[in-house]
């Protein structure tokens, strides 16, 4: 019994993601075909261009995939009478959850997978792609960083990244005075360090101001390249090793630490939305298949969910401007959905 009603489940929750994810890829496909085309990439740019799409896609259908997937499960198998088979039996609601939660487990884990290995590569890979086939008439954008030895700008950067021009760094002091700035024609990356080239350099003091030329040197910077292709990025994809290294120093990034910490805690709490969704979804098992009430706790249930995403998303922007505590963003909404769901299981057992 147990492994049945995980197939039933778990079959409708991947064939629900499947089509919630041809969706999205449909209306992005169709935003962005006219550009593709225009850099002459034809279909075969336009099916590239969705494939690297496709695991961002899945990691944001997947939370309402599973709540719409175990709704439609559990009212098909309430219609067939198997609901009040399973209970007749002494299958309570806490032991359908306690059924599911395989299932919740292998999805979270394929969400976090996707998230920490697929993710941050695809978006990097469509990135140098997408820059590569960049019609020569468009106006390149000027790129900021902060990095460990002061701020950067460049006025131009290579497809991949590997290469920099109009690089222009500003050293800063303690108290906030500028007394270095360094001018380079061009930064090359060998692989392990920057180089770079045609560099003039400008030392700043409270007696005289030095000037110096140089025909290259090397950069000590964390700026790498990957971390430059997500300059212009307003929300990067980055995995859980990657946003540590960026509060500790050890790689660049563009905005206030405070924004890393709390995604970093949000990562590893993004999995708990798939149980989250599953208990919100759970009680539409208690509704008697006659008695008229299926429509209404599924309407609950859906509603429920989508509560939780609006809110985990709201607390996310305005705890960050707030500067609520990390861990209080990642898990607020998690846990008062959770209760909510806990407290709609509790008052289902009594039916």
């Amino acid at each position: 019994m147990p492994a049945y009603f995980r197939q039933r489940v778990g079959s409708q929750i991947l064939v629900l993601l499947l089509v919630i994810t041809a969706l999205m890829q449909l209306l992005e496909l169709l935003d962005v075909t006219t550009d593709v085309l225009k850099r002459d990439l034809g279909v075969l740019g336009i099916l590239y261009y969705g494939a690297l799409r496709v695991p961002a896609d899945i990691v944001t259908a997947l939370p309402p995939a599973v709540l719409i997937g175990t709704l439609l499960a559990l009212s098909s198998m309430a219609r067939n009478l198997e609901i009040v088979t399973m209970r007749a039996a002494g299958v309570g609601m806490s032991r359908m959850l306690a059924y599911l939660l395989p299932v919740g487990l292998a999805l979270a884990i394929g969400q976090f997978a996707l998230t920490e290995l697929v993710l941050p590569g695809a978006d990097n890979q469509l990135k140098t792609w997408w820059s590569a086939s960049a019609p020569d008439d468009d106006t390149p954008t000027r790129l900021w960083a902060h990095t460990k030895g002061g701020t950067v700008s460049m006025d131009r950067i290579s497809p991949d990244a590997h290469e920099l021009m109009g690089v222009r760094l500003y050293v800063r002091n303690a108290e906030g005075l500028m007394v270095d700035r360094v001018v380079a024609t061009r930064a090359l990356w060998d692989g392990k360090a920057w180089q770079l080239q045609g560099v003039t350099e400008i030392g700043v003091s409270a007696e005289k101001i030095v000037r110096t030329h140089v025909a290259d040197r090397e950069w000590d910077t964390n700026l790498r390249p990957d971390d430059v292709l997500r300059l212009d990025v307003d929300r990067p994809n980055l995995s859980t090793m990657m946003l540590a290294q960026v509060i500790e120093g050890t790689r660049a990034g563009t905005l206030p630490h405070r924004y890393y910490e709390t995604v970093l805690y949000r990562s590893f709490a993004a999995p708990l939305g798939i149980f989250v969704m599953l208990l919100l979804a759970l009680p539409t098992a208690a509704v008697l298949p006659r008695s008229g009430g299926g429509g209404r706790a599924m309407g609950i249930a859906l509603v429920l969910g989508l509560l939780f995403l609006l809110c985990d998303g709201m607390i996310a922007a305005l705890g960050t401007s707030s500067r609520w505590p990390p861990a209080v963003i990642a898990l607020a909404a998690p846990v008062l959905f959770a209760a909510i769901g806990l407290l709609q299981l509790h008052s289902c057992e009594r039916i």
